[in-house]
């Protein structure tokens, strides 16, 4: 290792820190979500899914938004603002003497994530170069899995103090990072090449199967998020877990979701079609969610079903691999991201307030859910069945470990 890229890593680990950080504005909810519902006993259940999804609104909205102001203000400053409103927005939510005001400091909390989770990985691509990239992008690809296995932690050892300690502690930790980013990320340089997130961006808007792709990967996240988000009220219906216990064992569940993941690129890599891989995950995914709810019997038959789904969720979610089959050029693949990531949380926004409202459908309301989970992913059928050798409209050949995916 070169001693540039020596000083580089630890730069490399701060962004990924940061990173994570800002995901768990989403998965924070998780285990605070019994918590507010008893202090508040909203008039709907699916409002307590909306406490975790809300933030997902925001990146929702303003993903490809997001990419042109740090294209044009710089990576390092809107990582650094947007975690100043994280802050706000969680420190809302902390002292929220009610279920509305609760939720715009979500909603603000949101957008912090949002000014975050862009220019993190603009800043990862502008600072690494070569391999180094590579393993960086690989490391980045875990924020999401890494932050609900922060969130689970905070639930399991603070659950007993209440609800509003997880985003206490939320922020003391994220200050600290935000502190150490200020004084170690670097400042864009003058005339320094950077990676542009809107280039392309019309052709982008214009193809049809990067919405294709998309809807595969929101109706995936509408399934997972859903799922860990009533987990807990879920297993206590049905083997009498406590909500601690739920939270203890979705460490390990998250864990399997970084390895279905993960495997993507080594089956893809090994020659394995991408449609076989895409349909064992859904397979995976549908079986274990209709087990977790009518067939589990104990607590550790729901341990193992739930690290399976888990694991086939991984498994779906690593289809970010086949970014470049629909990305226009090599040059829009930062617009491509940018897209398929606010189609991807349109379904994290439904996902916990439909799993929340299935209760009160019975059985019915969980089959719905796989329903719509198989019908997303069955639209990236035809892109899962083009061969690797493929080129993409730009004409590049498309292998299957590119890592631009991983972007």
């Amino acid at each position: 290792m070169t001693e540039q890229a020596t000083k580089r890593w630890p730069q490399i680990l701060v962004i990924y820190g940061l990173s994570v950080a800002s995901a768990m504005v989403v998965s924070e909810g998780v285990p605070a979500l019994g918590g507010i519902g008893a202090e508040f006993h909203p008039r709907s259940p699916a409002l307590i899914g909306l406490v975790m999804s809300i933030p997902a609104l925001v990146v929702a909205i303003g993903g490809l938004l997001a990419g042109w102001v740090v294209d044009q203000a710089g990576d390092r400053r809107i990582l650094l603002l947007g975690g100043l409103v994280m802050l706000a927005g969680d420190a809302a939510v902390l002292a929220a003497p009610s279920l509305g005001l609760l939720l715009a400091g979500r909603i603000v909390a949101g957008l912090g994530y949002l000014c975050m989770a862009v220019s993190a990985v603009a800043m990862l691509t502008r600072i690494s170069q070569g391999r180094e990239r590579v393993a960086a992008l690989a490391l980045w690809s875990t924020v999401i899995p890494a932050s609900f296995i922060g969130a689970f932690v905070f639930g399991a050892l603070l659950h007993d103090f209440g609800w509003r300690w997880i985003f206490g502690a939320h922020i003391i930790v994220s200050a600290v990072l935000l502190a150490i980013g200020a004084s170690a990320l670097p400042v864009r340089r003058e005339g320094e090449a950077i990676s542009s997130r809107t280039a392309g961006v019309a052709a982008v808007l214009r193809s049809p199967s990067i919405y294709a792709l998309g809807l595969s990967f929101a109706a995936a996240a509408f399934l997972q998020t859903g799922m860990i988000a009533v987990l807990a009220k879920l297993l206590a219906m049905r083997v009498g877990a406590s909500e601690a216990e739920v939270h203890s064992f979705g460490i390990v569940a998250m864990l399997f979701n970084m390895g279905g993941a993960f495997a993507v690129g080594v089956l893809l890599n090994r020659g394995v079609a991408a449609w076989v891989i895409g349909s064992v995950g859904a397979l995976i995914a549908a079986v274990g969610t209709l087990l977790l709810r009518f067939v589990v019997p104990d607590l550790g038959s729901a341990i193992a079903v739930d690290c399976l789904l888990m694991f086939g969720c991984g498994l779906l979610a690593g289809m970010w691999a086949l970014l470049p089959r629909v990305a226009p050029s090599p040059q829009s693949f930062g617009a491509t991201s940018g897209l398929i990531t606010q189609i991807t949380l349109i379904g994290v926004l439904f996902g916990p307030p439909s799993a929340f409202a299935a209760f009160g459908l019975g059985g019915v309301g969980f089959v719905l859910i796989v329903g719509v989970m198989l019908a997303g992913t069955a639209g990236a059928v035809p892109i899962w069945l083009k061969k690797s050798s493929q080129t993409s409209a730009a004409g590049t050949p498309q292998g299957p470990a590119d890592a631009s995916a991983l972007h």
